[in-house]
């Protein structure tokens, strides 16, 4: 029996939410008899003592918690860890734990220094950062240090920034993964590496896939003159699409595209028509057009992030910190989901 048990923990072994415990020690709301049964055939198992939780009960405190990610609007990718941070609220909110939103656009450092005065002033209890600009997060991480406010980051790893905890995927060894499922049977000649509407040279997560994409197929014997990269506007007017379709013209032999953001779907009307009909495409991402281009069989493959898991942990990861003085790990590494068109109904069905 553990001295200081959480609800968490008993959710755990309950299999069941930390919402349902609550309801059922505090008997508050309805709880199906088969969940009720559950936790207190738990609650009977470790003799379970209430003393720690009723403490951090009967503060009635709140925890204002910012969360600072990209506006979806600027990309349909950030609804995931928005949802993510929803679903963590929702199971943290009888701990005083309140979730605020300041989203700003990924593509304008601007608005990211905006939203960070605003989040200054709010002054939270903690912050969850998507430091997707380099630069601006770093200057943003060390203004929270010097204000002594936890900041929990995911999605994208900077190892120089100071941060209580990361949540997320290993970039690097995600683009090893990209490079192995690019390679498996007929080895291309050549591949394309494509950004798409991002800087790289303030978003290190690019660079880090690419890396990771680079050595696995140098330790495979491709060398690196057969790996291009390219970095291209998204897609969206006249001018840019005539650009594009230059650009890619030149590549028309490639027989692999790893193409290294969400954005995958953007471009599959080029290349898939006329001469790289017949490449292979490696994407990331579970949004609604990239799944629609795997189900037709467009897109190859995605990888899954699992972004709204790295969200709700990253939550759920300060309330640990904030609400139970729970120490908490300094990197947790995700799993990187596999998806083709055979198995993706079991990942719709497990992010529903």
């Amino acid at each position: 029996m553990k001295k200081h048990v959480r609800i968490k923990d008993i959710a755990e072994m309950a299999q069941v939410s930390m919402g349902t415990v609550d309801r059922v020690l505090h008997r508050r709301g309805k709880v199906s008899e088969e969940a009720e049964a559950k936790v207190v055939r738990v609650l009977k198992e470790i003799n379970y003592q209430p003393n720690a939780v009723a403490k951090a009960l009967s503060k009635a405190q709140t925890y204002p918690l910012a969360v600072m990610m990209p506006h979806p609007e600027t990309d349909p990718f950030w609804d995931i860890p928005q949802r993510g941070v929803d679903d963590a609220e929702r199971q943290l909110q009888s701990f005083g734990i309140e979730t605020h939103l300041f989203l700003f656009d990924p593509y304008d450092s601007d608005s990211f220094r905006e939203q960070a005065a605003l989040v200054l002033d709010f002054a939270p209890k903690g912050i969850l950062l998507a430091p997707v600009l380099q630069q601006e997060s770093l200057s943003f991480a060390y203004i929270c240090q010097q204000h002594h406010i936890p900041l929990v980051c995911f999605n994208t790893y900077i190892d120089t920034l100071p941060s209580a905890a990361f949540i997320g995927q290993d970039l690097h060894q995600s683009g090893r993964v990209a490079a192995e499922l690019m390679l498996m049977g007929k080895e291309p000649d050549s591949v394309l590496i494509l950004h798409i509407a991002e800087h790289p040279q303030n978003s290190v997560h690019l660079y880090a896939k690419e890396q990771g994409f680079r050595q696995y197929c140098s330790e495979q014997g491709l060398s690196q003159t057969q790996l291009v990269t390219l970095e291209i506007d998204e897609p969206s007017t006249t001018a840019s699409n005539q650009q594009l379709k230059d650009q890619l013209s030149r590549y028309a032999d490639v027989q692999g595209v790893f193409i290294t953001t969400a954005k995958a779907y953007t471009l599959i009307p080029y290349l898939k028509k006329g001469e790289m009909a017949h490449c292979r495409i490696v994407g990331y991402d579970l949004i609604e057009p990239n799944i629609s281009c795997l189900r037709e069989g467009t897109i190859d493959v995605l990888i899954h992030q699992e972004t709204q898991k790295q969200a709700s942990m990253g939550i759920s990861c300060l309330a640990d910190r904030l609400v139970f003085g729970k120490d908490i790990p300094k990197i947790k590494h995700l799993p990187l989901g596999i998806v083709t068109r055979e198995n993706l109904p079991s990942y719709l069905f497990s992010t529903d």
